[in-house]
């Protein structure tokens, strides 16, 4: 699955959200942009993810089913939603966002 999550963070065109569900945590997961973005439109903890190497953030299903009625669905499977925004990726802010959860989370 790791490998997924890395591959649809390379690819992620900065308007989209995978959402990745955690059966251990009870939670969903987002990576990267993905992250970001839901950082932007729900209640989310933040953290970054050493062995992933990129931000990421948890939410549980109510927040999900907030944004199910916000943002268009592009794809669902088993545990998995991809989401898309009408606003881009603010560059800059993600790199400042990132580097401090990454500062946080050395410290």
């Amino acid at each position: 699955m790791n490998e997924n999550i890395t591959r649809n963070e390379i690819f992620n065109d900065g308007k989209t959200i995978h959402l990745y569900f955690n059966g251990l945590m009870g939670l969903y997961a987002a990576y990267g942009y993905s992250a970001f973005l839901l950082y932007k439109h729900t209640i989310v903890a933040a953290s970054y993810s050493e062995s992933m190497q990129m931000p990421v953030v948890v939410m549980n299903s109510a927040h999900l089913d907030e944004l199910k009625k916000q943002l268009e669905i592009v794809k669902q499977g088993k545990g998995y939603y991809c989401l898309t925004v009408e606003e881009g990726v603010d560059e800059k802010e993600y790199e400042e966002w990132a580097s401090e959860l990454r500062l946080g989370a050395k410290s």
